[in-house]
């Protein structure tokens, strides 16, 4: 097989910078957009059109859809009606929330949500973290690594909330899922202040949630994935780790202890 860069091709009378890999060591080449892959002989010629990692998608069974990953979420049926969530941990692996509980996904597994749906997860990468996922912000962050900062005013009208990293703020624009955010990060600081161990920390019953938002179970998970989605927008990398879940006692928390709330 040779590698051809049709960069290169400055003269259509000149033979290409050609790379020829034959048998021996295993050779990793880098392919970039434009790459000529060539089999054997000059018949069998192929183009590499994209070069980016590959991309967690859905199928739909009945009209043959696929619904690509975003900044490494994906809802299905759609973001308006969020039954399932995929999105990449900070490990690079895949999670599927479905039914109120998260596990990883499985590559061509078929499930139920509005319709079938037929999964199509990449294998995780082995030397990077969140390796699949692709951030429009200039500077992505992870999420441990990443202050959350509520801003509350004193009547808690007003909820401002922030990503501090370092001397640097961005500030988010304000949402109607920043209540539900709020009282995931006081649960969390309010059972690290009585000393619980980190993994019982922040916990909270989904129909006390329920009960105290005034929401529906449909809407609590609209409240999840939007809150997810504004952190993926922002450059969080592992946005979808921002909700854990306990399946067995249905049960959500804030996925991180790096939070701050502030009173003005």
């Amino acid at each position: 097989m040779r590698v051809r860069d049709r960069l290169a091709d400055a003269d259509e009378d000149v033979e290409p910078a050609a790379q020829r890999l034959g048998r021996g060591p295993r050779l990793a080449v880098a392919l970039d957009a434009g790459t000529e892959l060539v089999f054997g002989g000059d018949a069998e010629r192929w183009t590499v059109e994209e070069a980016g990692a590959p991309v967690t998608s859905a199928r739909a069974e009945l009209t043959g859809e696929v619904r690509p990953a975003e900044e490494g979420l994906l809802a299905l049926p759609d973001a308006a009606d969020p039954r399932v969530t995929l999105f990449e941990d900070q490990h690079g692996v895949w999670q599927i929330e479905i039914d109120g509980s998260t596990r990883p996904a499985v590559d061509q597994e078929r499930i139920e949500a509005g319709g079938a749906w037929v999964l199509r997860v990449p294998p995780q990468a082995l030397d990077a973290v969140v390796p699949t996922t692709a951030s429009s912000a200039a500077s992505p962050k992870l999420l441990g690594l990443t202050v959350l900062r509520f801003e509350v005013s004193h009547d808690e009208e007003h909820i401002a909330v922030a990503l501090v990293q370092g001397e640097k703020v961005i500030q988010l624009a304000a949402r109607a899922h920043h209540e539900l955010l709020l009282m995931l990060a006081r649960s969390r600081l309010r059972d690290r202040e009585t000393g619980l161990p980190p993994a019982e920390r922040g916990w909270r019953y989904v129909d006390d949630l329920l009960g105290k938002l005034r929401l529906d179970l449909h809407h609590l998970n609209v409240n999840v994935f939007r809150a997810r989605q504004q952190l993926a927008r922002a450059g969080v990398l592992d946005a979808g780790s921002l909700v854990e879940r306990r399946t067995t006692s249905r049960q959500i928390r804030l996925g991180t202890e790096a939070v701050e709330v502030v009173r003005y």
